[in-house]
């Protein structure tokens, strides 16, 4: 039998044995062939036994190397069989490509049992496969000897399956979701055995309704044969495709359908497949679509606008309708075959490019504006729409041209209309609207929104809502317009009061025009609303003032009459009563009767009409007679009246001014006398008229501002101001006679009772300069109220201001001497313990011991901190001391050796200082304190010298002054014997403004960084008054200043200077003393002094523990501090501690100096007062002297 002849059975079968032979062979290379030799056996048959079998197989020997593959391996996998061949299936080299078949050749290897693999992806040169086969592992006594795979490649039919797969869910899903009816039914009988949701659509019957059903039991067919026919039909064509019928549907309407039918087995047996398609819809758009084609064609022939049809490639003409050959003068034969631009129809090519644009992005154009020229070269406007239709399979492009040349014209016009009308409705005066009946407004131009209040029309539209409520202030006023519209359609004119978007109501003409449906309802008003707010305000004002002038007429006092040509027309009852006429006495009359000489009638004629034709008023006086024959003096007033024809009217006021005229007799002289009396009232005195011009100026103000009455009467433009200001400027009597509360409020020195004004000021321009001036002033009014003049009353009160300024300066220092003594008190507190302590310190060390030194300094910084202390004692006026006899020339000597006036002289080496001393045995003595009168000239020199700017000169003077009269300068100075001191410099000087300053507490104009805290000359000011002294300053800027100190004198002698105590003369004798103080360090300080001293020491923190002490035992003397707080002072506890020992001993101590509460506990018995800080000599020389005192 021929390899070619076996079945697949049997090849496998050869296969096998082939197997077993492999698994037979011996080891290879047993007989020196190598690794191949132990499969000689491989022949020729069984190659071609191998290649014969329809399937991959490739064999591997037990070294995993690939021996052989047949051709559908080398096909499956595009490896060719040279390379194939010695393949080790397990090397990293193909891991990447057969990964998964390495795993399953690894599995069979190692189980030794046949493995099957199915859809095992294997990389080719050709892309992915899937490979499907088996692994059968050759074995020889147990032992793995090679490998024996097939392959098949079922990449196609796996993909088949999954299309399969697919095409089985498309179709369920085709199926489910056909909008056509698909239904399965039996070929023998018709009985339906499935059908899709679009059954019940088409035919009405449901699935519940049809299954286990035939068509003809549903009654679809309209004839019961109907599917017999279908049937044999069916038979003959095999299948039934797009057959058209008519079915009855559930509800009895007839339906036209498309029917296809076809046959499907299904489990074995035949069934029919039938898709019904509804039809009836298309049919009907067939039909219609017929019929508008018929139309198109009638249309295209019959239309008026132009159309043609063009190919769209090359744009040639197809055909062209009547209306395209009458409006473009050319007929079908001219243009078909033949394209526009070769017509010249385009006027602007680009247009012919702008519509194939369109045409190409949307497929249609619509009413693009063109220019087009005819055939006789007529250019015309044009509205083109174009769209693309297919005929005949070709696209094409069907054009609609409409002539709109007349239309531009129409609709230019229109536009200019409408932009006119638009002009007039934006523009109106009026209010103009369009609103619904139900209250909404649909328009409105400015005007109205502006009538309503809102910031636009639009505003308006949008806010009102119901036009009733929001815009009618009584919604009866639109029921009733709207009654009489729907009655009568219009509105002409109708007054109502409507509210604007304030709430302010607004009054307005209304009137409307209403617009009705086909049914005859209204549905919109049109409207006009014209503001007569104003217009109604001024009828009414007329009207009102109308009545007031025939009131005024009839009821004035005055005599009034209306004359025509001079002759009386009418008159009103003040005129008859005047003159004792009646009514028909006067009426048609001239006025000759009132006059007793005709030359006085004609003078007074003249005057009236040359006033009245020359300025249209006239006035005349003249002396009328009464009917009685009394004659009144009068004057007549004329004015022009409109009149009917040429003839002159006039209303004639005729006032009788007999009465005026004594009355104003005596006013003149009432005036006269009221000039006397302001010219001769002692403040300065002006009075200016209504206008601003003045009508008075009395003597004294002419003395105040040397400017003489007959210089100032008559002028205005605020002249009167130049004299105080040196320019024009409202003065106080503007604010009165013209009253400005803002400016008002602007000067603190202006307050205002009632209508009368208060004002204060400084000018400078009055000589000597800088005057402080007072004024009042106030309206005069007339009889009748009315204002006629202002009056205002000038006073200098710079003195007084002066003195008021001395008072607030030393009510000023006398609250910083407050300030200053707290804080002086609480100092010397402090240094009192420095001092103490340093003192108790220095005595406790050896001479010469370093240690000593430094509580030597310490105790001397503490004295001159105690000095400075003193400085601000002297602020306070507590610390001056003057009760020692004193040479000022002596002081003066003694500070020009100082180093603070050697360093003063270092620091300015350009100012020359100079002196000129009284000789001490010629200058009197005065009483005070050295030490304060010493600060009192280096503060003075200090300050001059600072106020020179490179060179200048400071001179130094004493001298004994008697005065025999006050001196009235910056201090009063009273009369008497002085000793002077005179400091004078060359500096910048004063400024007025400065001057009443210069004493103030830390008032400076020194320059940043040099000396000086402003304190120097506030310190002068304090020691001088503590010394009963005055002060003087003469000042001028530009060339200097004089300080000039007066002391009073005083005849007592100097006393001669002790000697420092020694200490044994202090010393204590072993006494008891009680130390009262309410500070604990101070305390300690004095009980530790004494106790140095040898004195028994106790203490007391308070008066009220010092009186239980003394209560309890007796003490030999009492150091009592004379400010405790909180608690008694030292007087109240002295007065206590006296009532319990009358005698008891006691030393006053304090850091103030000596005031009323100390003297009065000296006089309670108290020895003496020391002031702090304690000083162990100070302190114990008291002691021993009070002790000692008998």
């Amino acid at each position: 039998m021929r390899d070619t002849d076996k079945t697949r059975e049997q090849l496998i079968e050869e296969l096998e044995a082939l197997r077993r032979r492999l698994a037979g062979t011996d080891n290879p290379g047993e007989d020196g062939r190598g690794e191949a030799g132990g499969y000689s056996g491989f022949s020729t048959f069984h190659e071609f036994l191998l290649e014969s079998i329809d399937e991959g197989i490739w064999v591997a020997d037990r070294h995993d190397r690939i021996l052989f593959a047949n051709s559908l391996v080398v096909k499956i996998t595009g490896i060719p069989k040279e390379r194939m061949t010695g393949i080790d299936v397990l090397s990293d080299r193909v891991q990447d490509r057969w990964s998964e078949l390495q795993s399953l050749y690894r599995n069979a290897k190692s189980s030794l049992r046949p493995v099957i693999y199915d859809n095992t992806p294997v990389q080719t040169p050709g892309g992915l496969i899937l490979l499907s086969g088996k692994l059968v592992p050759v074995l020889a006594d147990g032992r793995f000897h090679g490998m024996i795979c097939t392959a098949s490649d079922v990449t196609e039919l796996r993909q088949a399956e999954e299309a399969l797969t697919h095409a089985e869910e498309r179709f369920a899903t085709a199926f489910r979701s056909s909008p056509d009816a698909i239904v399965i039914s039996r070929e023998s009988d018709g009985w339906i055995i499935d059908l899709n949701d679009a059954w019940e659509t088409v035919t009405g019957y449901s699935r519940r309704e049809s299954l286990g059903r035939s068509s003809n039991d549903l009654g679809i067919f309209i004839r019961p044969e109907q599917r017999r026919e279908l049937a044999e039909r069916i038979a003959e064509q095999g299948q039934l495709q797009d057959y058209e019928m008519e079915i009855r549907h559930k509800s009895g309407e007839l339906r036209r359908v498309s029917l296809s039918v076809g046959r499907i087995r299904l489990q074995h047996q035949e069934y029919m497949l039938s898709i019904i398609r509804d039809v009836t819809e298309r049919k009907r758009t067939e039909e219609a679509l017929r019929e508008s084609e018929e139309r198109f064609r009638k249309a295209f022939l019959t239309s008026p606008d132009a159309i043609n049809i063009n190919r769209f490639d090359d744009g040639t003409y197809v055909d062209v309708n009547e209306g395209f050959m009458a409006l473009t003068g050319f007929t079908r034969e001219d243009v078909v075959g033949k394209t526009s631009v070769e017509l010249n129809v385009w006027v602007d090519p680009a247009d012919l490019r702008k519509l194939i644009d369109g045409l190409r992005e949307h497929g249609r154009v619509s009413n693009m504006e063109v220019r087009f020229r005819m055939k006789d070269g007529t250019i015309l406007a044009g509205l083109v729409s174009a769209t693309i239709l297919t005929l005949k399979g070709e696209t094409h492009v069907l054009c609609v041209t409409r002539n709109v040349e007349e239309m531009k014209k129409t609709q230019d016009a229109l536009r200019d209309r409408e932009e006119k009308y638009r002009g007039l409705f934006e523009n109106a005066l009026v209010g103009i609207y369009q609103s619904t009946p139900e209250g909404r407004f649909l328009s409105a131009n400015p005007a109205l929104a502006r009538i309503y209040g809102y910031d636009s029309p639009e505003d308006l539209i949008e806010s009102v809502t119901d036009i009733a409520t929001q815009i009618f202030l009584d919604p009866g006023d639109r029921t009733e317009i709207l009654r009489i519209m729907d009655a009568d359609g219009v509105l002409p004119a109708y007054d109502v009061w409507h509210r604007r978007k304030d709430g302010t109501p607004v009054r307005l003409s209304l009137h409307s025009r209403g617009i009705r449906d086909e049914t005859g309802c209204i549905v919109r008003l049109d409207g006009l609303a014209v503001d007569i707010t104003e217009q109604k305000r001024a009828e009414d004002e007329l009207r009102r003032r109308e009545e007031i002038l025939s009131g005024i007429f009839k009821a004035t006092p005055i005599g009034l009459c209306i004359m025509k040509d001079r002759v009386f027309e009418s008159a009103n009852k003040a005129w008859y009563d005047v003159y004792g006429y009646s009514e028909s006495e006067m009426i048609g009359h001239t006025p000759r009767m009132l006059y007793d000489d005709e030359e006085e009638y004609r003078r007074v004629g003249r005057e009236l009409y040359a006033g009245l034709a020359e300025r249209g008023l006239a006035m005349a006086r003249t002396r009328l007679m009464r009917k009685d024959g009394v004659f009144r003096d009068s004057i007549l007033i004329a004015a022009p009246l409109p009149s009917d024809d040429e003839a002159l009217r006039a209303i004639v006021a005729i006032q009788d001014v007999t009465e005026q005229t004594r009355i104003l007799e005596e006013l003149r002289e009432s005036r006269r006398q009221l000039r006397d009396i302001i010219e001769f009232l002692p403040d300065a005195t002006l009075v200016v008229d209504q206008e601003g011009r003045v009508i008075a100026w009395n003597r004294a103000i002419e003395n105040m501002t040397g400017i003489k009455a007959e210089e100032m009467i008559g002028k205005g433009d605020y002249e009167y101001a130049l004299p105080f200001y040196g320019f024009r400027r409202p003065i106080l009597i503007d604010l009165a006679l013209h009253p400005d509360r803002d400016m008002e409020r602007q000067y603190t020195a202006i307050h205002r009772v009632g209508e009368i004004l208060f004002g204060e000021a400084y000018t400078p321009n009055l000589p000597p300069g800088d005057r402080h001036l007072s004024a009042t002033s106030s309206v005069l009014r007339d009889s009748r109220g009315q204002i006629t003049a202002a009056i205002e009353c000038i006073r200098d009160n710079t003195e007084r201001k002066r003195m008021e300024e001395r008072l607030n300066r030393a009510e000023k220092m006398e609250i910083l001497g407050r300030l200053a003594g707290g804080v002086a008190h609480d100092l010397n507190n402090v240094l009192g313990v420095l001092t103490g302590y340093s003192e108790l310190l220095a005595e406790k060390l050896p001479e010469g011991s370093p240690t000593r030194k430094y509580a030597e300094n310490i105790l001397q910084s503490s004295i001159r901190g105690a000095a400075i202390i003193q400085d601000l004692l002297t602020l306070a006026r507590r610390g001056v001391a003057v009760s020692e006899v004193v040479n000022l020339s002596r002081v003066v000597f003694d500070y020009l050796r100082t180093p603070e006036f050697e360093k003063l002289k270092a620091g300015h080496p350009a100012v020359k200082i100079w002196t000129n001393l009284d000789p001490e045995n010629q200058l009197l003595n005065i009483k005070g304190s050295p030490v304060h009168l010493g600060k009192t000239v280096m503060n003075l020199v200090s300050n001059a010298v600072e106020a020179i700017y490179g060179d200048g000169e400071v001179t130094i003077r004493t001298e004994n002054r008697y005065l025999d009269r006050p001196i009235r300068g910056y201090d009063d100075v009273n009369e008497g014997d002085y000793v002077v001191l005179t400091v004078s410099d060359s500096g910048k000087g004063i400024s007025a403004q400065d001057i009443g300053k210069i004493f103030d507490p830390f008032y400076t104009k020194k320059v940043m960084g040099r000396s000086g805290t402003g304190l120097g000359l506030t310190v002068v000011w304090g020691t001088v008054k503590d010394h009963s002294g005055y002060i003087d300053v003469h000042s001028e800027e530009g060339k200097g200043s004089t300080f000039s100190v007066y002391f009073p004198v005083t005849r007592d002698e100097p006393s001669a200077a002790g000697a420092k105590m020694e200490m044994s003369a202090y010393m204590g004798r072993g006494e008891s003393l009680l130390v009262v103080d309410d500070m604990k360090d101070q305390r300690e300080v004095a009980t530790s002094m004494l106790k140095r001293l040898g004195y028994r020491v106790e203490a007391a923190s308070s008066g009220e523990e010092a009186v239980e002490r003394i209560r309890e035992k007796p003490f030999g003397l009492v150091v009592l501090d004379m400010i405790m707080d909180p608690g008694m002072d030292g007087l109240e506890t002295y007065r206590k501690i006296v009532e319990i020992r009358p005698k008891q001993k006691a030393v006053i101590v304090s850091g103030f100096s000596e005031s009323d509460r100390v003297r009065q506990v000296l006089e309670l018995g108290a020895g003496v007062f020391v002031r702090k800080p304690y000083i162990l000599e100070k302190i114990g020389a008291a002691i021993r002297s009070e002790l000692d005192r008998k």
